[in-house]
C-alpha cells in the first residue's frame, strides 16, 4: 500500500489522516487493524522507507502504543464490542490464496475495487471504513458478525513488543533516535508493554 500510495503522492496525506482518525474509531477490529497496520511499517528498514514516512515514524509509534493501552484497558473493563470483537480464523482460509501464477492475469474485480477504495482514500475518504473495506472487500455490512480472519490469532500488545524490539536491534543508531524523540508517556508506556509481554511469556513458559 505504501507504494501505492507513493504512486499517488499522497502518503504522508493518507497516514496523517490514519492517526488523526484513531480517536473517533468505535470499532474493535478497526483499532486492532490500526495497530497493527501503522506498526508493520517499522517491518521496513528505515532507509526503505518512504522520505515523508521517516520524520512520522515517532508520531506512528505513539498513536500505536496509546491505542494499544487503551484497547487493552476497554478489554479489562468489558468494553470490548460483541459484535465485531470475536473474529477467529478458520483453518480452511490458509489455502485460500497461494499468490498469483506466473501467466495467471492479475487483474480482477477485488483487485479494481480496492484500488479504487484506494483512489478515494487518497482523497479523503474515511479511514475506518477503507480499514473494514468498505466498498472493496466484498461483504455486505450484514456480514460483519460471520467475519473471520487471521488478526484474531494476533495480540496486538505482544505485536508492539515484537515489532518495536525487532526495529531497535536491527537499526539500533536509528531507533535511539527516534527514541529521544518520543514523548515521556509514550517511552513509560512502551515499557510497560514490554514488562507485561515479557510476564505473560515468562508465565506461559513456565507451565
Amino acid at each position: 500500500e505504501l507504494a501505492e500510495l507513493e504512486k499517488r503522492g499522497c502518503t504522508q496525506q493518507v497516514m496523517t489522516q490514519w492517526m488523526k482518525d484513531v480517536d473517533t474509531m468505535e470499532k474493535w477490529l478497526t483499532k486492532k487493524m490500526t495497530v497493527l497496520g501503522l506498526l508493520s511499517v517499522l517491518r521496513l528498514p528505515a532507509s526503505s522507507l518512504p522520505q515523508s514516512v521517516v520524520p512520522m515514524i515517532p508520531n506512528i509509534i505513539s498513536t500505536a502504543v496509546s491505542l494499544s493501552i487503551k484497547m487493552k484497558e476497554e478489554l479489562e473493563a468489558g468494553h470490548k464490542d460483541d459484535d465485531d470483537g470475536a473474529i477467529e480464523a478458520e483453518a480452511d482460509d490458509d489455502d485460500d490464496w497461494g499468490g498469483y501464477d506466473e501467466d495467471q492475469d492479475v487483474t480482477n474485480p477485488d483487485d479494481e475495487a480496492y484500488m479504487s477504495a484506494l483512489n478515494k482514500l487518497s482523497q479523503g475518504g474515511d479511514i475506518a471504513n477503507f480499514l473494514l473495506g468498505d466498498g472493496w472487500d466484498g461483504l455486505d455490512e450484514d456480514d460483519d458478525e460471520d467475519f473471520h480472519s487471521p488478526l484474531d490469532n494476533v495480540d496486538e500488545m505482544h505485536f508492539v513488543n515484537d515489532i518495536l524490539k525487532e526495529a531497535y536491534k536491527r537499526e539500533p543508531d536509528v531507533y535511539q533516535q527516534i527514541q529521544g524523540a518520543l514523548p515521556a508517556e509514550t517511552v513509560s508506556s512502551c515499557q510497560q508493554i514490554f514488562a507485561s509481554v515479557d510476564a505473560q511469556r515468562q508465565q506461559a513458559g513456565g507451565h
